[in-house]
């Protein structure tokens, strides 16, 4: 009777025996699950702050009537405080104000509250340790958050400047509001106060209300929804941060699969490590098949292999994962830098939760690593595998290409496929269809590339070539972390350049006019009264164009778009926006608006559709006349002329104006006269259009400094995929270098060897990663990004990034391989020292 082979001999052993390569596995797996366990940290936290942060400033509220921008009447508080089930309703306004001094860049939330119904509604609102219960009812008073405090170095009895409705105010700071978490950097003061220092006469935009027990939330909406004033918005706070959530769901899905890329690599390197300890194996596992091992038992040990990598590397990336969450929050903020929420700071929360799901994914990715070789492996006859060159053999014997090309059919269908929900899931499976697929075509694939190769004359590179025709299975192994890395890298790059050069090319074509002033970066920020016509009656400027800016809640559990009342000439809009489609205006039944082709996404309306938007407290109907191009506003957006907007709206406010400057005349001529003219002038925003295009790019970088991060940090657990492989064939073939020393080379040959040898798999590698990263790169801007986020980009490649990419990619695997080359050749005992 056989004795049964103790597990070590088929688990532990080989393992130990490759401690470089156990580590770098569990390096990679590690990697990837602390990125993606700090991207899903960090967009968990962002949502449920802000979310708490709405639900802590409402209060005891059941639901708020809210409308942006200029809002609607105060009546309707009056209204609905005496509606039948009505408890208690406290009216506010809430605006973003920039502050003069002391100088600080991000603008103050200003909420106005009627500090007696809101204390009767329960906000943590009501100002600590006042001198006085009237004293904020003076318009010169505010209150602020301790995180306006710390943020602005401010303290009670200071004094601070803001800018109101294009006038500088001087505001007394007189107490400290609760230090409340998820309420942010805000100042409190008076209602009526900040109705007169904005000029907003008798508006408000929001009013909270707390129902009596008996009412249902739902029974009020449905009673009250039909009667509300056009462009205003009744539902819970819960309500409200959902929304807000479900607007940067597109970005937070794409953001939390950038991050699974590191990890689905790290699966990469698991399986080129085991697939290489297994062909290292063949012969001893043949061994303990034929003394009694069975085939699940073989899979079992290998699956075992996988696992002890996954554990610690999953452990390893818990840590390292919440990490990196914390300090992405600290400097980056809960949106990292897209724009959906504040950019304020955040405190990292434990989610003990999602860090075990984190974990399993870990371990999963180790076992999907570790199951090819395993399922290969037992496959095997073991008769066969214990002959001299079975290596080769096996991975001839082990070719799926029909299963690569069913992989290739299925990631075709997933990406014709529509999204759910407005989220391309089945795009995101097509590109993991692409990726496995390469397991099963990477060997073709190299097979063909290195026939394509002409022999060489030299003699070394002519044995190097031949020695990889002959095993190109092996060598595919060594490659396959890589190349997958080297194709995320690729398709990421090119989606980055092809919507860096799209928004490059906007804003070279929108910013036609020679100087642009603006009160302000938010739309409460206006120049002061007269400004803008006394701008556009300086003498260097031959005409000027006003811009207002305006929220509207346009569309139905979706945030507000912006109305962007411009002063266009109907005759030629396009100098104002980037029209993609349009209708002749004689067509149109009612005045014209253009929308941007992010709104249209959304709304799926089309030029020549008749429409309703609330204006002047009434639903107007317009046309619309085309649909432009716009990166601007991430939610969509409205252009119409400022003359209409005026006459519906009653609102001469100004946000900024364009001025296009006479024949000739010097730009700083001209900012030189209006600095003169217009004392008010440094308190503006004033740029070039260059100046203009290089912030906005600038901006766009940071946007997409965490995909830098993650393509980093994918090529590097690439690269180590590479030296593990390639290292462990170098060991794997000794006795073919022993026997070429014997045949008269010396080492510096061998190393002649690997140089060629890694040279030609290393531009293997870039060929077919770049080849499967513009196929992934096609489904980016095709597919994923119009349905994720309704923008639409030119395909253009940057191919000067991606050559440089190539190189230092070449030149870093080649040299990766060199080194552990020349370390296992160092360690090789058949390997005889020169003389």
């Amino acid at each position: 009777m056989i004795t049964r082979i103790p597990w070590q001999a088929a688990v532990w052993r080989p393992l130990r025996q490759r401690p470089g390569a156990t580590i770098l596995a569990i390096v990679g797996i590690a990697l990837g699950v602390a990125l993606g366990l700090a991207i899903a940290l960090i967009n968990v936290q962002a949502v449920s702050d802000f979310s708490a942060g709405l639900r802590h400033l409402a209060g005891q509220a059941d639901l708020t009537l809210s409308a942006p921008g200029s809002g609607f009447a105060e009546s309707w508080y009056t209204r609905l405080s005496m509606a039948p089930g009505v408890e208690v309703a406290a009216p506010e306004i809430r605006l973003e104000a920039p502050i003069v001094q002391p100088a600080h860049k991000a603008p103050l939330h200003i909420l106005g509250i009627d500090a007696f119904q809101a204390a009767r509604m329960g906000q943590p609102l009501i100002p600590l340790n006042l001198h006085s219960p009237l004293a904020l009812l003076d318009p010169r008073n505010i209150a602020l958050s301790p995180s306006a405090m710390q943020a602005l170095d401010l303290k009670v009895g200071d004094y601070m400047t803001v800018n109101a409705a294009g006038h500088p105010r001087r505001l007394h700071i007189i107490a400290e509001l609760p230090d409340i978490h998820n309420i942010g950097a805000i100042g409190v003061m008076d209602i009526a106060a900040v109705q007169w220092l904005w000029g907003r006469g008798d508006q408000i935009n929001q009013i909270d209300l707390r129902l009596q027990p008996s009412i249902s939330n739902a029974a009020f909406e449905q009673k009250w929804q039909p009667l509300l004033p056009p462009g205003a918005v009744l539902e819970s706070p819960v309500q409200q941060g959902r929304v807000a959530a479900d607007a940067s769901r597109a970005y937070r899905v794409n953001l939390l699969v950038l991050s699974l890329v590191a990890l689905f690599t790290g699966a990469f390197l698991v399986y080129a490590t085991l697939a290489m300890g297994v062909v290292r194996q063949r012969q001893q596992l043949a061994l303990l098949r034929v003394l009694g091992l069975r085939r699940r038992e073989i899979i079992f040990a290998v699956l075992l292999q996988g696992l002890t990598l996954g554990v610690p590397g999953a452990l390893l990336g818990l840590p390292l994962g919440v990490v990196t969450a914390g300090l992405a929050l600290t400097h980056l903020g809960g949106d990292l830098g897209a724009g959906y929420f504040s950019g304020a700071a955040l405190q990292l929360q434990w989610h003990p939760l999602l860090m075990l799901l984190f974990f399993a994914a870990g371990l999963a990715a180790a076992l999907f690593g570790a199951f090819l070789p395993a399922w290969e492996t037992s496959q095997a006859m073991p008769a066969q595998a214990l002959r001299a060159g079975a290596e080769e053999q096996g991975h001839l014997h082990r070719q799926h290409p029909n299963i690569g090309f069913l992989l290739l059919l299925l990631a075709l269908m997933g990406s014709l496929a529509p999204s759910i929900h407005g989220i391309p899931y089945l795009a995101y499976g097509a590109i993991a269809c692409l990726l496995f697929a390469l397991l099963f075509l990477l060997t073709p694939l190299l097979r063909l590339i290195i026939h394509l190769i002409p022999l060489p004359g030299a003699t070394l590179w002519r044995l190097s070539l031949q020695q990889l025709r002959g095993a190109p299975g092996r060598a595919a192994q060594s490659l396959a972390a890589v190349v997958v890395a080297f194709s995320l890298v690729v398709a990421m790059a090119i989606m980055v350049g092809s919507f860096r050069d799209s928004v490059a090319n906007w804003l070279s074509d929108i910013l036609r006019a020679d100087i642009y002033v603006q009160a302000g970066m938010n739309k409460d920020t206006l120049l002061p009264a007269g400004s803008a016509a006394s701008l556009c009656q300086l003498a260097d400027v031959s005409h000027c164009s006003p811009l207002r800016r305006v929220a509207l809640n346009l569309l139905p559990g979706h945030p507000p778009v912006t109305l962007l009342a411009r002063g266009m000439n109907l005759h030629n809009p396009g100098r104002e926006i980037q029209i993609i489609r349009a209708v002749p205006l004689n067509t149109l039944t009612a005045p014209p608006i253009w929308i941007s082709d992010i709104l249209a996404g959304i709304s799926h309306w089309q030029p020549g559709q008749q429409v309703q938007i609330p204006l002047g407290g009434q639903q107007r109907k317009v046309s619309i006349a085309g649909i432009y191009r716009d990166y601007a506003y991430q939610e969509g957006s409205i252009s119409m002329p400022i003359q209409q907007y005026r006459q519906w709206s009653h609102d001469d406010g100004v946000n900024g104006v364009a001025l296009w400057l006479r024949p000739h005349i010097p730009v700083a001529a001209a900012l030189a006269q209006l600095h003169q003219q217009i004392p008010d002038a440094r308190q503006f925003l004033i740029a070039t259009p260059r100046e203009i295009r290089q912030r906005s790019l600038q901006i766009f970088n940071q946007s997409f400094a965490a995909t830098y991060a993650l393509e980093a940090v994918a090529m590097i657990i690439g690269l180590l995929g590479v030296s593990s492989g390639f290292g462990a064939q170098t060991l794997m073939r000794r006795n073919e270098f022993a026997m070429l020393r014997h045949l008269g080379l010396r080492q510096r040959d061998l190393l002649v060897i690997l140089f060629a040898e890694g040279s030609i798999l290393s531009l293997s590698g870039i060929v077919i990663g770049g080849g499967l990263g513009l196929a992934i790169s096609v489904i980016l801007i095709m597919i994923v990004n119009p349905e994720s986020f309704h923008w639409h980009m030119g395909f253009q490649p940057p191919w000067p990034m991606l050559g440089l990419m190539s190189l230092v990619l070449w030149i870093a695997s080649t040299g990766t391989m060199m080194l552990s080359g020349r370390r296992a050749l160092r360690h090789s005992s058949a390997v005889i020292r020169d003389d």
